[in-house]
């Protein structure tokens, strides 16, 4: 397997690397991200391709209990690893599947979520459905991107090199839409003019300014992509 192949399935010590190396640089997109979601003390949790695990930890601080999927036997490891303390409390579980078929019944979670993982994700709009019998009814699925589309150098420099699709915001949607979600948000951070863009679908668009820190040079070039809907 190439270095580009494997950051699709990460397998072996080349993956633990790329992992770890996934799990820094995704880090500002991914807090910028849950920014967005209100996690109650309560709440059951799912992290679909769950990578190297520091989301799954990150949500575990505030939530009754996390679990994370992966179908890659590597980040199934690294995350058990970054995670032993809290798999110890009984707080965390991380298990190998496909989101095609969620090792889960229905009306399972609270929360879905999703970092830096649609792109690879086979019939994404059959891998929604799935999504959805697993969350309750009410329950909260979240889609977290760094780019809004292709429409970039760096987008379209990574998409040259590995097998995965880019979508952009009204893609995922009408995704959602088509699999009957209700009360979907879009948020969207414009790097050039450090501003948030909050479209609610069947409602207005918002402009804010966006004073959040956390990024690093060609961050300020993309379009970073969070949308959340409910069941």
């Amino acid at each position: 397997m190439g270095f580009f192949d494997n950051m699709r399935k990460p397998k072996g010590k080349l993956g633990n690397l790329q992992l770890k190396s996934m799990d820094k640089e995704h880090t500002p997109v991914s807090l910028w991200g849950l920014k967005h979601l209100d996690i109650e003390d309560d709440d059951v949790i799912l992290d679909v391709g769950c990578g190297g695990g520091m989301n799954i930890n990150r949500m575990a601080k505030k939530a009754k209990k996390v679990y994370g999927v992966d179908y890659s036997e590597e980040s199934v490891k690294l995350s058990r690893e970054v995670n032993q303390d809290f798999i110890n409390k009984g707080k965390v579980e991380v298990l190998e599947g496909n989101v095609k078929m969620l090792p889960f019944e229905d009306n399972t979670f609270d929360i879905v979520t999703a970092f830096e993982t649609v792109y690879f994700w086979p019939d994404i709009e059959k891998c929604f459905g799935e999504v959805k019998r697993v969350l309750k009814p009410g329950g909260k699925f979240l889609i977290g991107m760094e780019s809004n589309g292709s429409d970039n150098f760096a987008m379209k420099f990574w998409n040259h090199f590995i097998d995965m699709t880019l979508y952009n915001d009204i893609e995922i949607t009408q995704f959602l839409e088509n699999n009957d979600y209700s009360e979907i948000t879009v948020y969207i951070r414009d790097g050039k003019k450090r501003q948030e863009i909050i479209k609610k679908i069947g409602g207005e668009t918002l402009r804010i300014d966006d004073d959040y820190d956390k990024i690093s040079f060609s961050d300020k070039f993309l379009e970073w992509l969070t949308v959340v809907a409910q069941k």
